[in-house]
């Protein structure tokens, strides 16, 4: 499994928030950092089987107040599932949306609008 992570420089107090685009393939994950910045995680999900592919995506989002899920629907279901099995907190997920491929700069934007 390949991870990369890019920080992003925006310093503001804001809730800690993720968005997170998936498919069966690969999730990119939007957040919010502690210092107050954003930071962006990409996830290639090569050969790994699901429930791995899909605890590194969580891991990803971690314990965050708002989580917004974009993405086809099985995979969108299968992500919340796996989130609320781990934490326990499914009144953080505030939005579980169908949606196709999202730019980087659109989940920005979306995590942007998530976390004022």
């Amino acid at each position: 499994m390949l991870v990369h992570e890019t920080p992003l420089d925006d310093m503001v107090s804001r809730p800690s928030c993720a968005v997170v685009w998936i498919n069966g393939r690969g999730a990119t994950v939007a957040r919010t950092t502690d210092q107050g910045g954003s930071s962006v995680v990409d996830l290639s999900r090569g050969s790994e089987p699901e429930s791995v592919f899909l605890a590194a995506v969580v891991r990803a989002i971690g314990d965050r107040q708002r989580i917004l899920i974009l993405g086809p629907s099985s995979t969108r279901l299968d992500l919340e599932r796996e989130y609320v099995s781990l934490f326990q907190r499914p009144d953080r997920l505030v939005d579980v949306e169908p949606a196709g491929p999202v730019t980087v700069a659109g989940l920005v934007e979306r995590l942007n609008a998530l976390s004022a």
